[in-house]
């Protein structure tokens, strides 16, 4: 070989070795950063990467976005909840009407001894995401529970006063159809914050606490009080504390914001039962969804904190190895005698 070719094939192995090379050295360096420093996975780095590109975060963080994102959500709210044609269900999906709430049941079947009532979250302002779908539907197929989720009454229209009317409906049609024993209540985010004030009231309207209360990064000071939040916030890329707490004085109206209510994170806690909540360290709603933790825990009662190190906001919701733990956690809850 004429040391010209020699040189052109050394250049061309050259290239395709950097080729090669660079991918991996980025996975590396990614593997790297991901468990290093922030103790995850790489499916959660790059979840975080793109909720910052995607840039969800505007419409709570800026004034004006989040004034434009009310009127949108003002019109919206009010109208029929559709399925997502693009997401294939594993379990069956239909509508029914309890007492006049819209209310999706996933996994209907002839013969069924449990159910999970859901509370979706949305800052009291939406409506389910497409991850929040994805995410019931697991739990049903996984647990062969039937999962009710109800689409409660939303702000800006509505306050919690109509949210807790439709909640109690939803709460006394299953009870009466499961018996308390073998319902379990969960909700994420702010619907983690209306099932846990939601579970305070049982014992004031003659009613039985479910097997189980499941709380996703609960939202459970409506004022976002904590002198942590602002610390926290800092590293969170889903949620501003501006338009949140423009949210909870509307969902608040009528009702100081400390009360238990709005603010469950000031109510009794030791009516409540097996307490499971789960809360990433790279969100605003953290502090108070441990502090939360704290006080169930030291009445005694049986609570579990699932600390997601390094993780976002609602994070057992996405394609994560970190999330397929939590789900196996959430359903040996849900499935346990």
């Amino acid at each position: 070989m004429s040391g010209l070719g020699f040189l052109s094939k050394h250049k061309a192995l050259s290239v395709v070795g950097g080729t090669i090379a660079t991918p991996i050295v980025g996975w590396i360096g990614i593997s790297a950063v991901s468990h290093g420093v922030y103790h995850r996975s790489n499916m959660s780095t790059f979840s975080e990467a793109y909720f910052r590109l995607t840039g969800g975060r505007k419409k709570l963080a800026d004034p004006i976005a989040f004034d434009n994102y009310l009127l949108e959500r003002a019109e919206a709210n009010e109208q029929s909840v559709s399925v997502p044609e693009l997401l294939m269900f594993k379990t069956s999906v239909e509508s029914i009407d309890i007492e006049g709430t819209e209310t999706f049941l996933l996994n209907r079947r002839d013969r069924n001894d449990r159910a999970v009532i859901y509370l979706h979250g949305g800052n009291f302002l939406r409506r389910p995401t497409i991850y929040e779908w994805k995410f019931v539907d697991t739990i049903a197929r996984k647990t062969r529970a039937e999962v009710f989720m109800p689409m409660y009454p939303l702000a800006p229209v509505h306050s919690h006063v109509d949210a807790h009317r439709s909640v109690e409906a939803v709460y006394r049609w299953v009870v009466n159809e499961y018996g308390a024993r073998n319902v379990t209540l969960m909700g994420e985010g702010s619907g983690g914050g209306l099932a846990t004030s939601f579970a305070q009231r049982l014992e004031h309207l003659g009613m039985d606490q479910p097997s189980h209360l499941i709380l996703v990064s609960p939202w459970v000071d409506i004022t976002l009080g904590n002198p942590l939040v602002d610390e926290y916030e800092t590293n969170d890329p889903l949620l501003a504390a501006y338009g949140m707490r423009k949210a909870g004085v509307l969902w608040s109206r009528g009702t100081e914001d400390i009360d238990p209510l709005v603010s469950p994170i000031n109510g009794n806690v030791r009516c409540l039962r097996n307490v499971m909540v789960f809360a990433g360290t790279r969100e605003l709603l953290f502090p108070d969804a441990k502090l939360l933790y704290d006080r169930i825990a030291a009445t005694g009662i049986h609570a579990e904190f699932h600390e997601g190190r390094g993780l976002n906001h609602s994070f057992p919701l996405y394609p994560t190895p970190e999330a397929a733990h939590a789900i196996e956690d959430i359903v040996s809850a849900v499935t346990e005698d």
